[in-house]
């Protein structure tokens, strides 16, 4: 079976991307959506400076995370793709590259630009580092 991987983070054009990868699913032979969203790593070492423990980051990530997955799954649902939904920590755009080589993903469907993001002048830095490292053709949609 087909496979595609979307990188969400909640943000609206986050969104954009998903609905437009549910429509590519849909396509003969149909796809599976592989549903991703990647928190930076924060490390233990450092968290004391923020006052939260490295237990607390952790349970911030999945809570986030499941605020996405809800967000995403109604859209998912509803056009009757099947999918499944991943939350990982690390570095996202080497993350979100790596998880698509290792899932033999035949895409990556991100947004331009996410949430938290200063704003880069074309593109999101992310999205232009996934760009540039995945090993699999990658669609921005904005």
């Amino acid at each position: 079976m087909r496979k595609i991987l979307v990188a969400i983070d909640g943000s609206d054009t986050a969104l954009r991307a998903l609905d437009f990868a549910v429509q590519q699913a849909r396509y003969e032979p149909p796809a599976n959506l592989h549903l991703l969203t990647v928190q930076s790593t924060v490390n233990a070492s450092t968290a004391w400076q923020i006052y939260v423990t490295a237990e607390r980051l952790q349970q911030i990530a999945r809570e986030r995370a499941s605020g996405i997955f809800e967000a995403a799954t109604g859209r998912v649902k509803k056009a009757g793709c099947s999918f499944e939904f991943e939350q990982l920590d690390g570095e996202p755009a080497e993350t979100i590259a790596r998880r698509a080589a290792e899932l033999g993903c035949e895409s990556i469907v991100m947004g331009t630009h996410g949430l938290g993001q200063l704003g880069v002048l074309i593109m999101g830095s992310v999205a232009q580092r996934v760009v540039h490292q995945a090993t699999v053709p990658v669609t921005l949609v904005k």
